[in-house]
């Protein structure tokens, strides 16, 4: 597999935040989110086995495991990375940037961390329902906001789709654009079910480093 990085942190996304956890950063993704915050992954990265990357997780000491990216549903190995981690008792979420179905194969004991793409990132013509159709209540969907018209279309789209109560949703603002203040009111006007969130790692470390 072509990756990016390892290392251990603090989750700071998803249902899974404030929890420590061994990250694997794939390389490589064909979207480019205006926003993106791990450009250094779409490029470079270095070779390595599936058997390499499961023996360092289990070193790590953490029960939690997350493949990102880079866009991990591109990477051909990933079904048995995923198996192999699950087979050892580990919780596996994936974070992928919604713009592909969920691969072959893929052992669904997996949590997957789905990105709806709203038109502030400039990739919303990769959101396709086929991409959503088979999440459940053991995966989320994780809309990053730039302003109140990511927000309605967010809403508008999960709403055309039935999401809402079939799948958990979580908003966040972009990391010092979006005033999280507003993105709390707006969910608290809607009544919707949805969970706002911050980027908690770039809270307790410097949002500049890499690895954390």
């Amino acid at each position: 597999m072509k990756i990016t990085e390892t290392f251990r942190s603090i989750q700071g996304e998803s249902r899974y935040s404030g929890w420590p956890c061994f990250f694997i950063r794939t390389t490589g993704c064909p979207l480019r989110c205006r926003w993106c915050d791990t450009t250094y992954s779409f490029y470079g990265g270095e070779e390595r086995t599936v058997d390499s990357l499961v023996g360092e997780a289990v070193s790590s000491g953490t029960s939690l495991v997350e493949i990102t990216g880079g866009e991990p549903f591109v990477q051909p190995e990933l079904p048995e990375l995923c198996q192999k981690l699950l087979d050892l008792g580990k919780t596996v979420l994936i974070e992928t940037s919604g713009g592909f179905p969920v691969p072959s194969g893929l052992n669904r004991e997996c949590r997957l961390i789905v990105d709806l793409k709203p038109p502030g990132s400039g990739m919303e013509a990769w959101m396709k329902a086929e991409n959503f159709a088979e999440l459940g209540t053991e995966d989320e969907i994780k809309a990053v906001l730039t302003g109140r018209e990511d927000f309605d279309w967010s809403v508008q789209k999960l709403e055309e789709w039935g999401i809402w109560g079939r799948v958990p949703v979580t908003f966040s603002p972009v990391f010092g654009e979006c005033d999280p203040r507003e993105l709390a009111r707006w969910v608290l006007d809607s009544g919707l079910p949805v969970r706002v969130q911050i980027q908690l790692h770039k809270i307790l470390f410097d949002p500049q480093l890499r690895g954390v």
